[in-house]
């Protein structure tokens, strides 16, 4: 990589696991070269409009009362989009990041750009096999890199920066390509930044609004099989089941609650 080029490690902190659902309540991110070191930083906490569920608090330490007179996302995200203008974006699990993004940007008719988003987790399977966990935190611990307190967006983002140097480091010596979009591609399919919403995006916001209504839905379910049932059920609350999201309902049908994956629910009307 051009040790002159501007890259932006980014990191959020969220109300949860499910964008669309769950909100962003922290937004750090550092500006930074190769070669030149950190330039600028980047550090929002956000009022989510919803309450903060305990077990997020715990994790990030935000509470409702630090968000409760801050800026709504609305303010804060276009802010942060100009912070990041045609910069390189950095993540640690960059899909975690960019579906909260993509899914708000979306949401407020934003432009994002296309810049390929290069992930660090990525990065470290390819330079550190082997390892039981490639958390961001573990990564940092193991390989000696000076990590601020996890789980807050500046700390992790700076975090995530000497993650991505070091990564950098020994794939140059390797000799492999560095370029952007070479480091995009480390862990499969490129993702951007772009203004386009998750797939799942639209299905996730009516469901929701099931969820918060108490209201049933009507969906045509695909099962493993590639089978389509039509479905009516009652969302309850939405879950994470083999690391994606999937919504917990009371299936009319069965009679019993359900869990359903959300990629698998190829139409959905309310009733």
């Amino acid at each position: 990589m051009d040790p002159r080029i501007r890259c932006v490690a980014v990191d959020l902190e969220t109300t949860g696991l499910i964008p669309g659902h769950d909100r962003i309540v922290e937004i750090g991110a550092v500006a930074f070269s190769p070669a030149g070191g950190v330039e600028a930083e980047f550090s929002e906490l956000v009022n989510p409009g919803i309450p903060i569920p305990r077990p997020a608090s715990r994790v990030s330490g935000i509470t409702d009362d630090m968000v409760r007179d801050r800026s709504p996302v609305a303010e804060v995200l276009p802010a942060f989009l100009a912070f990041l203008g045609n910069a390189v974006p950095v993540a640690h699990n960059a899909a975690f990041d960019v579906g909260f993004l993509a899914a708000d940007t979306a949401r407020l008719a934003l432009a994002a750009p296309a810049t390929p988003v290069v992930d660090t987790r990525a990065l470290a399977r390819a330079v550190f096999p082997g390892r039981r966990s490639y958390s961001l935190e573990s990564l940092c611990r193991d390989t000696g890199l000076a990590a601020g307190s996890a789980h807050r967006g500046l700390a992790d983002a700076h975090s995530c920066r000497m993650l991505f140097l070091a990564c950098l480091e020994r794939l140059a010596a390797a000799g492999a390509r560095t370029g952007p979009a070479d480091l995009a591609a480390v862990g499969g399919p490129v993702i951007d930044l772009a203004a386009r919403a998750p797939a799942a995006l639209a299905t996730v916001v009516d469901l929701s609004r099931a969820i918060e209504g108490g209201a049933d839905v009507e969906i045509a379910y695909e099962s493993a099989r590639r089978e389509r049932t039509l479905r009516r059920i009652q969302p309850l609350s939405f879950a994470i089941v083999g690391g994606s999201p999937a919504v917990v309902a009371f299936c009319r049908l069965r009679g019993e609650r359900r869990t359903f994956l959300v990629d698998s629910i190829r139409e959905i009307r309310a009733v």
